[in-house]
């Protein structure tokens, strides 16, 4: 089970401790949108990421629960490139499982807002091994369990073999431009960057930065073979600086640089 978590959208702004979240689950659980989340805390907007877990509904144990990073200070998050959990499960109880979703806003000074939770059960799915299936889910109030108003997740599922998936690589590097009040966005040096940046691309750890995108990609590991060329995936992210950890989706009056992801796809020799 693989799950794949890529944005929120149109997340409404309230002064209650309730949200929304809704995730898009790809691979046997592909998070890509939320709809409708609520700030927390009573803030202006709010902190989200997601716990993922699967549940056997037959005896109610369930997967170690898997976490996104944080986006902040936005009810439109977009994780770029999509977080990829996977969950591995004995082919004969797929059907038992339930797959759950709660978002939750980080707060640093007090507990975490519990935002909302949202679940699918994946018995009579009929999901199809390799391809993935898209489903809209309703975020829940935690405390009523009635649907939160415009909240939704949207989610793929797709079902591999524990051989497929470690078949398939996916390698991402990132590409980063600077914004100047002359010469627009680039990344050129002298003329874009400053002498402080440390690079326009870095590999997907961000411990490798270069100015050639040839310096910071990954070899093609022994034994496998790349599917594609390298694609772009998702739109630029904003910030203010290249390090940054979180990245918003709308650019700010102090988001003088920005960043977008190429993936390439790689898979086992045969």
């Amino acid at each position: 089970i693989i799950v794949t978590l890529k944005k929120c959208a149109d997340l409404p702004i309230a002064d209650l401790r309730a949200g929304s979240f809704i995730p898009d689950v790809g691979p046997l659980s592909l998070v890509k949108d939320a709809v409708s989340l609520l700030p927390g805390g009573g803030e202006s907007s709010s902190d989200p990421y997601v716990k993922v877990k699967l549940v056997n509904t037959t005896d109610m144990s369930h997967s170690e629960e898997q976490q996104s990073p944080t986006v902040h200070k936005d009810v439109n998050p977009v994780w770029l490139p999509p977080c990829r959990f996977t969950f591995l499960v004995p082919s004969d109880k797929v059907e038992v499982q339930r797959l759950v979703l709660d978002v939750w806003d980080e707060d640093h000074m007090t507990k975490d807002d519990y935002l909302g939770t949202t679940k699918l059960d994946l018995k009579g799915l009929e999901l199809e091994k390799g391809f993935a299936q898209t489903f809209t889910l309703d975020l829940l109030d935690v405390k009523t369990g009635d649907k939160v108003p415009s909240a939704q997740v949207f989610i793929c599922v797709q079902l591999q073999t524990a051989a497929e998936m470690a078949s398939e690589q996916h390698e991402t590097v990132y590409e980063y431009e600077r914004w100047t009040p002359t010469g627009g966005w680039g990344k050129k040096y002298p003329g874009h960057l400053l002498p402080s940046d440390p690079g326009c691309w870095s590999d997907g750890s961000f411990e490798k930065w270069s100015m050639a995108m040839e310096e910071v990609e990954l070899p093609i590991p022994e034994g496998m073979h790349s599917l594609d060329h390298w694609v772009t995936e998702g739109d630029w992210m904003f910030g203010t600086d290249f390090r940054q950890k979180t990245w918003m989706n709308k650019k700010s009056n102090i988001s003088f640089v920005r960043r977008r992801a190429w993936v390439r796809k790689c898979e086992t020799k045969t």
